[in-house]
């Protein structure tokens, strides 16, 4: 683990019960692109520990717990909150994230806790406070859901 659980809730604007990440694994800050043009975008690993204790459960089909598609787009854009705020520190120190779009989004497997998901958010452009990233979601090797989101840091 790189980022515990108390570093990782005390950055993230989110908090319980709204706070969907409990830690970080890996981060890599980027830089100059590789030698043959590769991109060397900004990348998050982080861990949600979804019990399915959590209270949406009790209305998301009671009985048949299913993390609900909407928490999942959330759980990446918190994931690319916290790479932009350690990897941009600078720049974004007193903002939060103003969610701003969703693309090509694909649910490609049900989550169903109890499960740790692994998520993986890359970011692929930043200009002045708009942000874009990529996102991904597993359980296990197994891809739960994936999607490009945008973000301003206001």
């Amino acid at each position: 683990m790189l980022y515990d659980s108390e570093f990782v809730h005390n950055l993230l604007p989110q908090k319980a019960p709204f706070a969907f990440v409990d830690e970080i694994i890996d981060l890599q800050e980027g830089g100059e692109p590789a030698a043959d043009g590769t991109p060397n975008n900004p990348k998050i690993t982080a861990v949600w520990h979804l019990s399915g204790k959590e209270k949406f459960f009790d209305g998301h089909f009671p009985g048949n717990p299913v993390l609900p598609g909407v928490l999942q787009i959330e759980a990446m854009a918190q994931a690319a909150t916290l790479l932009t705020m350690i990897v941009k520190k600078d720049q974004v120190a007193g903002k939060r994230p103003a969610f701003a779009g969703v693309e090509n989004c694909r649910f490609r497997a049900a989550a169903i806790p109890p499960v740790d998901l692994t998520l993986k958010a890359e970011m692929t452009m930043c200009r002045r406070s708009i942000y874009k990233y990529s996102g991904k979601i597993y359980q296990g090797e197994t891809l739960v859901c994936e999607a490009d989101f945008s973000a301003v840091m206001v």
